[in-house]
C-alpha cells in the first residue's frame, strides 16, 4: 500500500481504513485445518459437511483463524512491526463463516494515544458477510512502527 504511515498518522477518531473483501473458499479452509493437524487432512466440523451436521451445524464452516488472519493482515499492512511487537486482537465470532462466503473487513479508529514514544491506534473491526450480517466483531490495534 502506498504511504500507509501517512494515512494512519493523519487519521482522526471515527475515520475508517479502506474496506477489504475476502472470499472464503474450500482450499483455504483445508489449508487452515492442516496448520493445526500437522499437515494432515482430517474430517471435522471445518472440513466435512456430515461431521458438521452431526455436531448440529448446517454444514462445514471456517475456523476462527480465517477472520483473525484477515484482521492481522490489515493491521500489519498499516501498523507494520508495531503490530507484530505490540499488537492486540480481541474479537467475537458472532455468526458462522461458510465456504463461499464473501466477507468485507471494516476498521474504524476508536482510540489514538501516545505509547512508549510512539502512537498506539485501536480500531473497532468487523467482518460482514455478503448478506450484510456481522460474522466477527471486536478490536485490533497496536503501535505504529
Amino acid at each position: 500500500m502506498a504511504n500507509t504511515r501517512a494515512e494512519i498518522e493523519n487519521m482522526n477518531i471515527g475515520d475508517t481504513l479502506p474496506e477489504r473483501t475476502h472470499k472464503v473458499d474450500w482450499e483455504d479452509i483445508l489449508k487452515f485445518n492442516r496448520y493445526v493437524t500437522g499437515g494432515v487432512d482430517t474430517k471435522n466440523i471445518h472440513t466435512d459437511d456430515e461431521v458438521a451436521r452431526k455436531a448440529g451445524l448446517p454444514r462445514a464452516l471456517a475456523t476462527g483463524r480465517h477472520p483473525v488472519s484477515f484482521i492481522t493482515e490489515l493491521m500489519v499492512d498499516y501498523l507494520g512491526m508495531g503490530f507484530i511487537t505490540s499488537g492486540e486482537i480481541d474479537v467475537s465470532f458472532v455468526k458462522p463463516i461458510f465456504p463461499g462466503d464473501v466477507l468485507t473487513l471494516m476498521a474504524v479508529l476508536r482510540e489514538k494515544s501516545p505509547d512508549e514514544g510512539a502512537m498506539r491506534y485501536l480500531f473497532d473491526v468487523s467482518l460482514v458477510n455478503q448478506d450484510g450480517a456481522a460474522v466477527t466483531i471486536g478490536i485490533a490495534g497496536g503501535r505504529l512502527a
